[in-house]
């Protein structure tokens, strides 16, 4: 529950944040049977686990470990060790039951790393090695996705002096029909039990028991021991605060929602496929922060609705391109998401030589043009060359961000210098992508303007759904 944590975890916790969780305190009885139930004690945790084993009423099983004692120096010690065993904590036998209770249907985990490589440790409920390697034991009755557990042995010391050793073998397993808040921590679920009952006031034991469920929804809690206090251990208050003035990270890029919310921001991004991806863009805040989107090789079909790629608060505007005479979808296409008042007229597409040219113009900067750029690397360069002049051209004077996918590398000498020579030669325009645009470690996105320096920022956005990276332009305004 993210609620009031940053509240709760430094101290900061309100009067509406306690109201807040108060209205969740309630009777045991009323909590849902199958959310797991979290203790400060351990004594509360043994309670719950066993009423909850003994209401299996069949499927029950009682695995007593394996045991012996090495290093005992006579037969009497050994046989005083072994009347102990029973009595040794879970934490001085590295985890590892005397008698572990387990019951088909029962809440359980993982108590030890048993294969690290494979997922299987505490708190970690993979383990494709392990089905692949024992897929012998499949039978009929058998289900393909559980994964087998074998016993694992251990040893740990006992006695006084530790120089006896006991030996044991057990499944690595407990029971989690309940867990201390200490031992919960990393676990994150979308219904739990809380109960903080402690004659002992613990620093930071309410945010990690509060902290473990999805939503508030989800949260019972049957004892908030609230005259306990939420108390904080104040060498985390100063260390949070030595880590805001003194030891703060920087990003090593600027996310688009950070963006200064008074300047024109413009983001375009070669989405290859966008009819596979518009979920992925509709829950990303970065594109959702500009005020124009351009993407290409959206590969959307003729026959496809507007609504199937509508995005809430943007006007779509599809420059799509002909299918041909083959199957599926073309590869080409530009989308325009724009949130701002545009130009009557506009966008409007502008396609050249097979090039995609889109024209975007808004109304609070008429005398703007953007212009969104796809070349497929099967148009050769003299046909982009050719249709670029055309369309500086048009009007020399004209302010201008020209920002696409040229599918040339500016970062190789030979291969931009014919575009070099009309951009920034001729017209006297700047390219202001200057890293890598795609995970190939090549800069084939460019983004040009005649703009002045102090006019216009740019950069680059990482994505995770394109091999392609975002670019972006922030324009004062």
């Amino acid at each position: 529950m993210r609620l009031c944590d940053k509240e709760k975890r430094e101290g900061k916790h309100t009067t509406t944040d306690l109201q807040k969780l108060k209205e969740r305190c309630v009777q045991e009885s009323n909590c849902p049977q199958e959310a797991p139930r979290l203790f400060i004690q351990n004594a509360l945790v043994d309670k719950y686990n066993e009423q909850v084993y003994e209401s299996f009423t069949d499927n029950r099983y009682t695995i007593k470990a394996q045991e012996s004692v090495i290093g005992a120096a006579s037969a009497e010690l050994k046989e005083k060790i072994m009347r102990q065993i029973p009595y040794v904590p879970l934490r001085n036998s590295k985890q590892l039951a005397h008698k572990l209770k387990l019951a088909v249907g029962q809440r359980t985990e993982v108590a030890t790393n048993v294969r690290t490589d494979d997922g299987l440790t505490n708190g970690a409920n993979v383990g494709r090695k392990t089905r692949q390697e024992n897929r012998t034991l499949y039978v009929r009755g058998v289900q393909s996705t559980w994964t087998p557990i074998k016993p694992v042995t251990t040893q740990f010391p006992v006695g006084r002096t530790k120089s006896a050793q006991v030996v044991r073998k057990q499944f690595p397993l407990r029971p989690a029909s309940a867990k201390t808040v200490h031992r919960s921590q990393g676990d994150t679920q979308t219904q739990v039990v809380v109960n903080l009952n402690s004659n002992r006031s613990f620093p930071y034991i309410h945010y990690v028991a509060l902290s473990r469920v999805t939503t508030i929804e989800g949260l019972y809690i049957t004892d908030l021991c609230e005259d306990r206090k939420i108390s904080v251990d104040q060498r985390v208050v100063k260390e949070m605060e030595i880590l805001r003035t003194e030891q703060s990270l920087n990003l090593c890029f600027k996310p688009l929602y950070m963006l200064d919310q008074s300047d024109l921001k413009v983001c375009y991004l070669n989405a290859r496929s966008l009819h596979k991806h518009i979920e992925d863009v509709r829950k990303d805040i970065n594109y959702s922060s500009m005020d124009i989107v351009i993407f290409t090789e959206t590969r959307f079909n003729s026959s496809d609705t507007d609504d199937i790629y509508n995005i809430d608060g943007y006007r779509l505007f599809r420059n799509d391109v002909s299918q041909g005479t083959g199957p599926g979808r073309p590869y080409g296409g530009t989308a325009v998401y724009s949130r701002v008042p545009l130009k009557e007229g506009y966008p409007y597409a502008h396609n050249v030589n097979g090039i995609e040219f889109t024209i975007i113009k808004t109304e609070s900067n008429p005398h703007l043009n953007i212009i969104g750029v796809y070349r497929s690397p099967n148009i050769a360069i003299s046909r982009l060359l050719s249709s670029l002049r055309s369309v500086l051209d048009e009007d020399s004077s004209a302010q201008n961000i020209i920002i696409g996918d040229f599918n040339v590398n500016w970062m190789v000498e030979s291969d931009r210098q014919s575009l070099y020579n009309l951009m920034v030669v001729q017209n006297h325009y700047r390219q202001l992508i200057t890293g890598f645009t795609t995970d190939n470690r090549t800069l084939i996105d460019h983004l040009y303007t005649n703009l002045f320096e102090e006019e216009i920022e740019a950069g680059i956005l990482e994505t995770y759904f394109s091999d392609h990276k975002a670019i972006w332009a922030s324009l004062r305004t």
